[in-house]
């Protein structure tokens, strides 16, 4: 486990405060970081170097009643820190990464943006930027990983963008 990491709050730990906390309670988390899970070495040779993934307050914060596909229940984040170790696919997005889970938010597929970023003193982590549920991949992210076994849901996912495959918000 590396230094860093062990100095992290686990987000699983704090989730509950940084969504429902009070003010003062929130205040106290604010400009901190927490650790999710340690990153897999299939995950490490596709280009996401550091030991761990990790968020920051303002990220996990943001992501409450933004809008529909950005609302990340506590139990989401919960399972996030589980589930983002084992993406079902993986695609290089602009600098970062995208990693697609099987973490469901309103019937959607979980998408994580991630940064590699040195956090200072030789530690690379795998910084997570963004979380949404997401319908389709945009016909510009390279894929560079998929799982081996893939379900229908999740491979329509990921052949690009096809509005009417899915119910508008109003529908």
């Amino acid at each position: 486990m590396a230094d860093k990491q062990k100095r992290l709050a686990s987000l699983k730990d704090n989730i509950h405060t940084i969504l429902h906390g009070t003010k003062e309670e929130k205040a106290k988390l604010v400009r901190r970081h927490f650790y999710l899970a340690d990153t897999p070495q299939f995950i490490k040779e596709k280009g996401l170097r550091g030991d761990f993934f990790s968020a920051r307050y303002g990220v996990v914060a943001r992501h409450d009643g933004k809008d529909n596909d950005h609302t990340l229940t506590e139990q989401n984040w919960i399972d996030l820190c589980e589930k983002i170790t084992w993406p079902f696919a993986i695609t290089r997005h602009g600098g970062g990464f995208r990693l697609f889970t099987d973490v469901k938010v309103d019937g959607h597929n979980v998408v994580v943006g991630v940064e590699v970023k040195n956090a200072g003193k030789d530690i690379v982590v795998n910084s997570i930027i963004t979380a949404f549920g997401y319908r389709n991949r945009p016909v510009t992210d390279e894929i560079i990983y998929r799982s081996k076994k893939i379900t229908p849901e999740q491979k329509a996912v990921l052949s690009g963008p096809n509005s009417r495959q899915y119910p508008s918000a109003g529908a």
